[in-house]
């Protein structure tokens, strides 16, 4: 029956293409609908305008002051509704030169960028070929976290496409620019934290040097515009984040609370993802770098469901490195909890992820897997064959 299944990769194919166009068209409704006439309220980009405004007048030591904040982003018109903006300040560097314009341009601009990331990251990472690529595209634009990251104005396509084109270009031997591309990840880093050390881990030095270079530019810098006070800001406006329920809402300490018992369990997910990352040592980035992806989002306390977004990433990499027949499965159903993540909430996709992280630990290049052979037989260990759920071996 696996095999019958397996063997149909135009019907898998065919299938998705029209799922994911209708899950699309779906949330194109929803958008025209609620979040277009509503965007001073819905979009998260009036928090990245306002703050990166606020910076240009009162300077960065004053970027976590909350009460200039919301000050700043009150003040451009009736109807915009403030929360704080805590993401790091190269977020803010991006945004700033936005700010020549309109703030209802500028929105447009910025929502054409993040849709131009969710193709940067499929055009790297998504497998198959043309036809079953262009049904992970659909699908990838139709699953809800990640429409609903478009809708919002989110940044988790822009470390989305930084991850991917990572792997694209080490994937290429080209390790310092993929290094370089994952430093991007520095706009919202906790959901993708733990993929530099998976690359070290994992035998790729050169990648996490390029990476650690980038990274400590941008920390020095950052540093120096915040200042002694705003470094002090921050720190309290993270302290104060940590209280919200609703940045916790899917991530593991939503579940289990603050505490002892988060940082044991924080502890053990940073085991078994450097346990995975070294279980995949000489083959290629793939695997650690979605172990890291899974990783990190079971280790941050801070977790909105449009960073699941990052899932689908991890496991369109999963499936370039001959995934069992059982991880398939997994990721299958992990697509259905995503799309349903209202509905099912928190609990349901962090087991899928914990299953996922096992099945790495368990799963090696090492160790013969029988059952995955309909799905990709020997070849490149990054390029299985080709299926729906597969790409082509390399000419």
């Amino acid at each position: 029956m696996i095999r019958f299944l397996a063997s149909r990769r135009k019907l898998w194919a065919f299938g998705g293409l029209a799922l994911g166009l209708g899950l699309t068209a779906l949330d194109v409704y929803f958008s025209i609908l609620t979040y277009i006439p509503q965007y001073r309220i819905r979009n998260d980009f009036r928090l990245m305008y306002g703050t990166a405004d606020l910076t240009l007048h009162q300077g960065y030591g004053h970027l976590y002051d909350l009460a200039a904040q919301k000050a700043a982003i009150e003040n451009l018109g009736a109807g915009f509704y403030w929360s704080p903006f805590l993401n790091p300040p190269p977020l803010v560097w991006l945004v700033t030169p936005l700010t020549v314009l309109p703030f209802d341009l500028s929105v447009v601009v910025w929502t054409v960028l993040v849709l131009a990331a969710l193709g940067v990251a499929w055009y790297a990472a998504a497998p198959g070929d043309r036809f079953s690529k262009a049904a992970h595209g659909a699908l990838w634009l139709g699953v809800l976290p990640v429409a609903f990251g478009v809708m919002v104005g989110q940044p988790v396509a822009l470390v989305a496409a930084a991850v991917a084109g990572c792997w694209w270009l080490a994937d290429r031997d080209r390790p310092a620019l993929a290094g370089l591309a994952l430093s991007l990840i520095a706009l919202k880093p906790q959901i993708a934290l733990l993929v530099p050390l998976c690359l070290v881990v994992s035998g790729h030095g050169r990648v996490f040097g390029g990476w650690l270079v980038a990274t400590f530019f941008m920390v020095m810098v950052s540093l120096a515009l915040l200042g002694h006070d705003g470094v002090l800001r921050y720190r309290d406006a993270l302290s104060l984040a940590s209280g919200w329920q609703i940045t916790r809402g899917y991530a593991v300490s939503g579940v289990i609370g603050t505490g002892l018992q988060l940082y044991g369990v924080q502890a053990v997910v940073l085991v078994a993802t450097m346990a995975a990352a070294w279980r995949w040592r000489g083959a290629g980035t793939a695997m650690p770098i979605a172990a890291g992806i899974t990783g990190s989002l079971l280790f941050t306390p801070y977790v909105g469901f449009q960073d699941f977004a990052m899932l689908v990433v991890a496991g369109w990499l999963v499936l370039r490195s001959q995934p069992s027949t059982a991880q398939v499965a997994l990721l299958v159903a992990g697509f259905a909890l995503l799309e349903l993540a209202l509905v099912v909430l928190a609990v349901p996709i962090l087991v899928a992820e914990v299953l996922l992280l096992a099945s790495m630990v368990y799963h090696s290049p090492g160790r013969p897997v029988a059952d995955s052979a309909p799905l990709a037989p020997t070849g490149s260990m990054d390029r299985p064959a080709n299926t729906f759920l597969a790409p082509n071996p390399p000419n």
